[in-house]
């Protein structure tokens, strides 16, 4: 109650209210720009390291960004067309969140060296991927590590970098945790691209190997990074206004050289 000779202020019915301070505009990655059609087996000899996960998503997909975010690292996911649907929505838009690039892997995992269908695999995949998390890929791996000029042209007219690996611990052999990080850390250089799976079977040996790998490699004084930091490609950012659940950023955070586009 107001003390005497105090007035108590009322608002007449139906004064406005003070409108609530502005929110800053959001904004959300929508793809990524690469160049040329030469097929990368690594990057820069910079004290860098990408890994990149193929043959998903999967069963065991969700585990392995689990551990990549209490490891405080990103990688890039390799995906498989026919293997994305709807319900794995939630699954890329975390990926994306936590600053993970999704990758085309074709749409059926063909040796692309041997089919008359490169553009329809690698175009599937682009648009699969599209359709359910709002990303267009800028980069491809093709499976078995099987390529050519012509593939990587065709790739190029998609907008797709072909991106190879030059660290293979054969983790589909499922060798044990053991072997697998033993075996990517003694053939880890300078601007290594290593090459690995999340899906295509059961890969808990690959999961399990993995900390101690980031651990290991951090101690000598490596950056993980995506394969995008470490060929130079920029992502792309747009206006947040659909699929922007936990994935909107503010301006000021955009990470370095992001390309911010805007509707004509």
């Amino acid at each position: 109650m107001p003390g005497r000779g105090q007035v108590l202020e009322v608002s007449p019915a139906g004064a406005k209210q003070p409108a609530p301070p502005p929110q800053p505009a959001l904004y959300r990655v929508v793809g990524c720009r690469s160049s040329g059609t030469a097929a990368h087996r690594g990057g820069p000899p910079r004290r860098e390291v990408a890994f990149g996960f193929d043959d998903g998503p999967w069963t065991d997909t969700p585990a392995f960004v689990t551990m990549l975010e209490r490891a405080d690292a990103r990688a890039t996911f390799f995906m498989i067309g026919r293997q994305i649907g709807t319900q794995d929505r939630s699954l890329l838009l975390r990926e994306l969140r936590d600053g993970d690039v999704l990758g085309d892997h074709t749409y059926n995992h063909p040796d692309l060296t041997r089919t008359s269908d490169v553009r329809d695999e690698l175009l599937r995949t682009i648009e699969r991927i599209r359709a359910v998390s709002g990303y267009t890929p800028c980069v491809f791996r093709p499976p078995y590590g099987a390529t050519d000029v012509s593939v990587q042209r065709t790739a190029r007219s998609l907008g797709l970098s072909t991106v190879l690996w030059n660290v293979d611990p054969a983790d589909y052999t499922q060798p044990g945790a053991g072997a697998i990080e033993q075996r990517v850390l003694a053939q880890v250089r300078p601007g290594s691209i290593v090459i690995s799976h999340d899906g295509g079977g059961p890969r808990g040996q690959t999961l399990a190997a993995y900390p101690g790998i980031i651990a290991k490699l951090r101690a000598r004084g490596y950056r993980i990074v995506t394969v995008l930091e470490m060929l130079g490609y920029r992502p792309v950012y747009i206006p947040c206004i659909e699929l922007c659940d936990g994935i909107g950023v503010p301006k000021r955070a955009l990470p370095r050289g992001a390309i911010v586009a805007y509707a004509p």
